[in-house]
């Protein structure tokens, strides 16, 4: 009968080779899992999809800047605090992500100044695409004004609040909001907080003439000169920002920033303040954003447990391929 032939054929099979076989199978399946593994599995550092939404505080007790609400007011000492919004949104793939930063400027202490709309300095949401693991901006970065002007759309060539996993010591093109172009951050050292690895870059702006970047009614004004005259006023933009970027994630941990904006000739010569800033985030924030990047996985758990399996896997495959074609098997006795 079929049973009893198929139960025959299997007692006459040695257990060294059914064991081997067995080997060979589960050596197989390691090296496959170890191989494919990474490409579903991403503890590489990259960034989260469900990172916490995060918020940069910077404040400046003593800033200059004028009052959109009070233009006659002229340039006035107040304290002045801009606030960015980090956050990850859908659409969302393995290696790319969407990106939604709110960037916003208000003047004096919110519990005594009033009203957070007589507050406001200035206020826009860019919406854009980057690589979950370089940082790079993929898409154009689509702005919201929110002071009225229309939702725009620029290109740019590098990165904004994210810095690529793994960072180097090297230089970077960081986004500038003001500019709406990436500009150069130099790496200045590497230095450690709170145990982990931090690499510091600075990123320096130099009198950029705004209205030679993109046309705005806000980058030029009439200016009136020592001799009663009048003349073309341009904005001018100048910024020192240091950025401090966790090594394993190049998540931004420290930030800071000193920003003298003004109106000047066409020689660049200062007539009107717009805004002079200088502040950076506080040690409770920092310490915050550094736990935030330990707590994700870099990767290197992974990598070794994947190693493991392949050599293991292997080494499986092999013993167990050799059994199967009857090196461990015993010799037969003569008739």
């Amino acid at each position: 009968m079929p049973g009893g032939c198929s139960g025959n054929i299997v007692r006459m099979l040695p257990k060294s080779r059914i064991f081997s076989a067995l080997l060979l199978g589960i050596g197989v399946a390691l090296v496959v899992w170890g191989l494919v593994a990474p490409r579903f599995v991403h503890a590489d550092g990259r960034l989260p999809l469900d990172l916490q939404a995060t918020t940069y505080v910077l404040h400046d007790p003593d800033a200059q800047t004028t009052i959109n609400s009070d233009p006659l007011a002229g340039v006035v000492t107040t304290p002045v605090t801009r606030q960015l919004h980090f956050e990850v949104m859908d659409p969302a793939s393995a290696d790319e992500a969407t990106i939604r930063i709110g960037d916003s400027m208000l003047r004096g202490d919110p519990d005594t100044q009033g009203f957070e709309q007589e507050r406001l300095l200035s206020a826009a949401v860019s919406s854009f695409r980057i690589d979950r693991t370089t940082g790079e901006v993929l898409s154009d970065i689509a702005l919201t004004n929110q002071l009225a002007s229309p939702t725009v759309q620029y290109a740019v060539d590098g990165i904004w609040l994210k810095f690529p996993t793994d960072a180097q010591e090297t230089t970077y093109n960081v986004v500038d909001p003001t500019l709406r172009e990436a500009r150069p951050a130099d790496f200045v050292e590497s230095t450690e907080i709170d145990g982990r690895e931090v690499l510091h870059y600075r990123q320096v702006i130099d009198n950029a003439n705004v209205a030679e970047s993109f046309a705005d009614p806000n980058n030029t004004t009439t200016l009136t000169t020592e001799d009663g005259g009048t003349t073309t006023g341009y904005f001018y933009h100048n910024v020192t920002r240091d950025f401090w970027v966790d090594q394993r994630t190049g998540l931004l941990v420290d930030l800071s920033e000193s920003i003298d904006d003004y109106y000047g000739d066409r020689t660049g010569q200062k007539y009107e303040q717009k805004l002079l800033f200088d502040a950076s985030l506080d040690d409770a924030a920092v310490s915050s954003l550094v736990s935030q990047a330990e707590s994700i996985p870099n990767g290197d758990v992974s990598k070794i447990a994947n190693t493991v399996g392949i050599v293991i896997g292997a080494i499986l495959a092999l013993v167990g391929l050799a059994g199967c074609f009857g090196a461990f098997g015993g010799k037969r006795k003569g008739a």
